[in-house]
Protein backbone atom coordinates (compact mmCIF):
# COMPACT_ATOMS: atom_id res chain seq x y z
CA UNK A 1 0.00 0.00 0.00
CA UNK A 2 0.75 3.48 -0.82
CA UNK A 3 1.12 7.41 -0.28
CA UNK A 4 0.40 9.52 -3.29
CA UNK A 5 0.67 13.19 -2.86
CA UNK A 6 0.88 15.65 -5.52
CA UNK A 7 -0.43 19.44 -5.70
CA UNK A 8 -3.94 21.35 -7.11
CA UNK A 9 -5.16 21.03 -3.26
CA UNK A 10 -3.83 23.01 -0.15
CA UNK A 11 -2.37 20.92 2.12
CA UNK A 12 -2.26 21.39 5.81
CA UNK A 13 0.60 18.84 6.78
CA UNK A 14 3.10 19.25 3.96
CA UNK A 15 4.32 23.22 5.74
CA UNK A 16 4.88 21.54 8.84
CA UNK A 17 7.60 19.17 8.04
CA UNK A 18 11.21 19.72 7.13
CA UNK A 19 12.02 20.86 3.85
CA UNK A 20 12.48 17.59 2.63
CA UNK A 21 9.05 17.01 2.55
CA UNK A 22 7.99 20.14 1.11
CA UNK A 23 7.70 19.53 -2.61
CA UNK A 24 5.34 17.94 -5.60
CA UNK A 25 5.14 14.28 -4.92
CA UNK A 26 3.57 13.27 -8.16
CA UNK A 27 2.32 9.72 -9.32
CA UNK A 28 5.50 9.85 -11.67
CA UNK A 29 7.84 10.03 -8.90
CA UNK A 30 6.31 6.89 -7.38
CA UNK A 31 6.84 5.40 -10.26
CA UNK A 32 10.63 5.97 -10.16
CA UNK A 33 10.93 5.35 -6.55
CA UNK A 34 9.45 2.15 -7.29
CA UNK A 35 11.72 1.79 -10.41
CA UNK A 36 15.31 2.38 -8.36
CA UNK A 37 14.30 -0.57 -5.87
CA UNK A 38 13.81 -4.06 -7.41
CA UNK A 39 10.32 -4.20 -6.58
CA UNK A 40 7.84 -4.79 -9.32
CA UNK A 41 4.59 -2.93 -8.26
CA UNK A 42 1.54 -3.10 -10.27
CA UNK A 43 -0.85 -1.62 -7.97
CA UNK A 44 -1.30 0.95 -5.15
CA UNK A 45 -3.44 2.20 -2.92
CA UNK A 46 -4.04 6.09 -2.34
CA UNK A 47 -4.41 6.95 1.47
CA UNK A 48 -5.66 10.33 2.34
CA UNK A 49 -2.75 13.24 2.87
CA UNK A 50 -4.43 15.83 4.58
CA UNK A 51 -5.57 17.81 1.10
CA UNK A 52 -8.37 19.81 1.71
CA UNK A 53 -11.12 19.83 0.94
CA UNK A 54 -11.20 16.54 2.35
CA UNK A 55 -13.84 14.83 -0.37
CA UNK A 56 -12.00 16.88 -3.15
CA UNK A 57 -8.80 15.08 -2.49
CA UNK A 58 -11.15 11.81 -2.12
CA UNK A 59 -12.45 12.95 -6.19
CA UNK A 60 -9.17 13.63 -7.72
CA UNK A 61 -7.34 10.08 -6.50
CA UNK A 62 -11.08 8.25 -7.83
CA UNK A 63 -9.98 9.70 -11.02
CA UNK A 64 -6.76 8.29 -10.86
CA UNK A 65 -8.38 4.64 -10.12
CA UNK A 66 -10.80 5.92 -13.59
CA UNK A 67 -7.26 6.33 -15.28
CA UNK A 68 -6.76 2.81 -16.86
CA UNK A 69 -2.35 4.58 -17.04
CA UNK A 70 -2.36 4.90 -13.33
CA UNK A 71 -0.83 2.51 -10.80
CA UNK A 72 -3.50 3.94 -8.10
CA UNK A 73 -6.71 1.07 -7.89
CA UNK A 74 -8.07 1.52 -4.90
CA UNK A 75 -8.37 4.98 -2.36
CA UNK A 76 -8.54 5.37 1.64
CA UNK A 77 -10.30 8.80 2.25
CA UNK A 78 -10.12 11.42 5.12
CA UNK A 79 -13.66 11.42 7.18
CA UNK A 80 -13.75 12.45 10.43
CA UNK A 81 -15.06 9.42 12.21
CA UNK A 82 -14.18 11.32 15.43
CA UNK A 83 -17.13 13.52 15.06
CA UNK A 84 -19.91 10.78 15.23
CA UNK A 85 -22.14 9.59 13.28
CA UNK A 86 -23.83 12.73 11.84
CA UNK A 87 -19.88 13.99 10.35
CA UNK A 88 -19.62 10.71 8.96
CA UNK A 89 -23.02 10.84 6.85
CA UNK A 90 -22.49 14.39 5.40
CA UNK A 91 -18.78 13.43 4.31
CA UNK A 92 -19.66 9.89 3.02
CA UNK A 93 -22.73 11.47 1.28
CA UNK A 94 -20.33 14.45 -0.36
CA UNK A 95 -18.80 11.12 -1.91
CA UNK A 96 -21.76 10.25 -4.12
CA UNK A 97 -22.63 10.25 -7.48
CA UNK A 98 -26.19 11.66 -9.17
CA UNK A 99 -27.50 8.14 -8.04
CA UNK A 100 -26.50 8.19 -4.63
CA UNK A 101 -24.11 5.67 -5.20
CA UNK A 102 -20.13 5.35 -3.90
CA UNK A 103 -17.15 5.30 -6.08
CA UNK A 104 -16.53 0.98 -6.39
CA UNK A 105 -12.98 2.28 -5.83
CA UNK A 106 -13.17 3.94 -2.37
CA UNK A 107 -11.83 0.89 0.28
CA UNK A 108 -11.97 2.94 3.47
CA UNK A 109 -11.73 5.70 5.59
CA UNK A 110 -9.40 7.32 8.35
CA UNK A 111 -8.30 9.99 10.05
CA UNK A 112 -4.84 10.56 11.71
CA UNK A 113 -5.33 10.57 15.75
CA UNK A 114 -2.00 12.26 16.11
CA UNK A 115 -2.80 15.18 14.18
CA UNK A 116 -6.75 15.56 16.56
CA UNK A 117 -7.37 17.42 18.82
CA UNK A 118 -7.92 14.53 20.99
CA UNK A 119 -5.31 12.44 20.65
CA UNK A 120 -5.84 10.70 23.72
CA UNK A 121 -4.83 6.86 24.34
CA UNK A 122 -8.73 6.13 25.10
CA UNK A 123 -10.10 8.61 22.59
CA UNK A 124 -10.83 5.52 20.48
CA UNK A 125 -13.58 4.31 23.29
CA UNK A 126 -15.30 7.99 23.33
CA UNK A 127 -19.03 8.03 22.35
CA UNK A 128 -18.32 9.84 19.05
CA UNK A 129 -16.23 7.89 17.68
CA UNK A 130 -17.85 4.87 18.94
CA UNK A 131 -21.26 6.36 16.83
CA UNK A 132 -18.57 6.93 13.82
CA UNK A 133 -17.64 3.90 13.68
CA UNK A 134 -21.33 2.81 13.82
CA UNK A 135 -22.40 4.91 10.69
CA UNK A 136 -19.40 3.01 8.87
CA UNK A 137 -20.28 -0.33 9.20
CA UNK A 138 -23.06 -0.71 6.67
CA UNK A 139 -21.54 0.95 4.07
CA UNK A 140 -18.91 -1.98 2.86
CA UNK A 141 -15.82 0.47 3.83
CA UNK A 142 -13.13 -0.16 5.97
CA UNK A 143 -11.89 1.70 8.96
CA UNK A 144 -7.40 2.63 9.60
CA UNK A 145 -6.74 3.25 12.43
CA UNK A 146 -3.63 6.41 12.39
CA UNK A 147 -2.05 6.20 16.08
CA UNK A 148 0.32 6.67 18.42
CA UNK A 149 1.49 3.38 19.91
CA UNK A 150 0.09 4.83 23.40
CA UNK A 151 -3.26 4.00 22.10
CA UNK A 152 -2.62 0.26 21.13
CA UNK A 153 -4.09 -1.13 24.59
CA UNK A 154 -7.49 0.62 23.90
CA UNK A 155 -8.16 -0.47 20.25
CA UNK A 156 -9.37 -4.14 21.01
CA UNK A 157 -11.68 -3.08 23.26
CA UNK A 158 -13.02 -0.46 20.11
CA UNK A 159 -12.96 -3.12 17.38
CA UNK A 160 -14.61 -5.66 19.69
CA UNK A 161 -17.85 -3.24 19.73
CA UNK A 162 -17.62 -3.87 15.96
CA UNK A 163 -17.68 -7.38 14.45
CA UNK A 164 -19.10 -6.77 11.02
CA UNK A 165 -16.58 -3.46 10.33
CA UNK A 166 -13.08 -4.65 9.19
CA UNK A 167 -10.24 -2.23 10.69
CA UNK A 168 -6.79 -1.91 9.25
CA UNK A 169 -3.99 -0.88 11.88
CA UNK A 170 -1.62 1.35 10.19
CA UNK A 171 2.19 1.45 10.72
CA UNK A 172 1.24 -1.52 13.12
CA UNK A 173 -0.15 1.43 15.70
CA UNK A 174 4.04 3.30 15.43
CA UNK A 175 3.13 6.61 14.88
CA UNK A 176 6.55 8.26 16.97
CA UNK A 177 6.95 5.64 19.60
CA UNK A 178 5.25 7.28 22.78
CA UNK A 179 4.26 3.86 24.36
CA UNK A 180 5.48 2.22 22.23
CA UNK A 181 7.93 -0.27 23.67
CA UNK A 182 8.20 -3.57 22.53
CA UNK A 183 6.44 -5.30 25.73
CA UNK A 184 3.79 -2.64 26.10
CA UNK A 185 3.08 -2.58 22.45
CA UNK A 186 3.03 -6.73 22.00
CA UNK A 187 0.48 -7.54 24.13
CA UNK A 188 -2.03 -4.67 22.45
CA UNK A 189 -1.27 -6.51 18.94
CA UNK A 190 -1.80 -10.00 20.07
CA UNK A 191 -4.87 -8.87 22.36
CA UNK A 192 -6.07 -6.91 18.52
CA UNK A 193 -4.90 -10.41 16.54
CA UNK A 194 -7.79 -12.77 18.49
CA UNK A 195 -10.04 -10.47 16.27
CA UNK A 196 -10.42 -11.64 13.02
CA UNK A 197 -12.02 -8.67 11.35
CA UNK A 198 -8.48 -6.31 12.55
CA UNK A 199 -5.48 -6.64 10.05
CA UNK A 200 -2.22 -4.62 10.53
CA UNK A 201 0.36 -2.80 7.66
CA UNK A 202 3.56 -3.26 8.36
CA UNK A 203 5.60 -0.02 7.21
CA UNK A 204 6.35 3.11 8.15
CA UNK A 205 9.44 1.51 9.74
CA UNK A 206 10.96 5.10 9.34
CA UNK A 207 8.74 6.45 11.88
CA UNK A 208 8.73 3.86 14.55
CA UNK A 209 11.70 4.94 16.22
CA UNK A 210 12.55 1.78 17.56
CA UNK A 211 16.30 0.29 17.55
CA UNK A 212 15.54 -2.79 16.00
CA UNK A 213 12.34 -2.54 13.95
CA UNK A 214 13.11 -6.55 13.09
CA UNK A 215 11.74 -7.44 16.80
CA UNK A 216 8.16 -5.93 16.43
CA UNK A 217 7.62 -7.36 13.01
CA UNK A 218 8.20 -10.50 14.13
CA UNK A 219 5.91 -9.83 16.58
CA UNK A 220 3.20 -8.85 14.86
CA UNK A 221 3.57 -11.95 12.68
CA UNK A 222 3.29 -14.29 15.10
CA UNK A 223 0.49 -12.81 16.44
CA UNK A 224 -1.92 -12.00 12.94
CA UNK A 225 -0.03 -14.83 10.97
CA UNK A 226 0.86 -14.18 7.24
CA UNK A 227 -2.73 -13.63 6.01
CA UNK A 228 -3.39 -10.67 8.15
CA UNK A 229 -0.17 -8.48 7.87
CA UNK A 230 -0.16 -6.44 4.78
CA UNK A 231 3.12 -4.70 3.53
CA UNK A 232 2.74 -0.67 3.59
CA UNK A 233 5.76 1.37 1.61
CA UNK A 234 4.63 5.01 3.38
CA UNK A 235 5.95 6.37 0.41
CA UNK A 236 6.54 9.31 -0.27
CA UNK A 237 7.18 10.21 3.53
CA UNK A 238 9.91 7.43 3.47
CA UNK A 239 12.07 8.63 0.76
CA UNK A 240 11.57 12.10 2.00
CA UNK A 241 12.74 11.08 5.53
CA UNK A 242 16.03 9.10 3.42
CA UNK A 243 14.80 5.72 3.41
CA UNK A 244 14.98 4.23 -0.58
CA UNK A 245 11.44 2.65 -1.93
CA UNK A 246 12.49 -1.42 -1.17
CA UNK A 247 13.91 -0.61 2.33
CA UNK A 248 10.48 -1.67 4.55
CA UNK A 249 9.84 -4.48 1.59
CA UNK A 250 13.33 -5.63 2.68
CA UNK A 251 12.60 -5.42 6.46
CA UNK A 252 9.07 -7.07 6.19
CA UNK A 253 10.47 -9.91 3.69
CA UNK A 254 13.53 -10.96 5.85
CA UNK A 255 10.75 -10.96 9.07
CA UNK A 256 8.67 -13.49 7.30
CA UNK A 257 11.89 -15.64 5.93
CA UNK A 258 12.43 -15.61 9.77
CA UNK A 259 8.76 -16.94 10.45
CA UNK A 260 9.30 -20.25 7.90
CA UNK A 261 7.52 -18.12 4.68
CA UNK A 262 9.27 -20.16 1.74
Amino acid sequence: LSHHYSGGLANVWLPTMPDSFRRDWTEEDFRSAVARSSLNVTAAIFVECFHRPEEEEARWALRMVDDPNSVVVGVVACVPVQQGAGAVKTAIDRLRDASGALHPGLKGVRMVFPATDNNRPDACLEEAFLEGLGALQHLGLHWEFTCNPSMAPNLSRCCAKFPGLTFVVDHLAHNGNEGGDLEAWGPAMEDLARLPNVYVKAGAVEEWDVADPGAYLDRAIAAFGFDRVLYESNWFVSEAMGCDYGSTAALLSEACRRAGAS
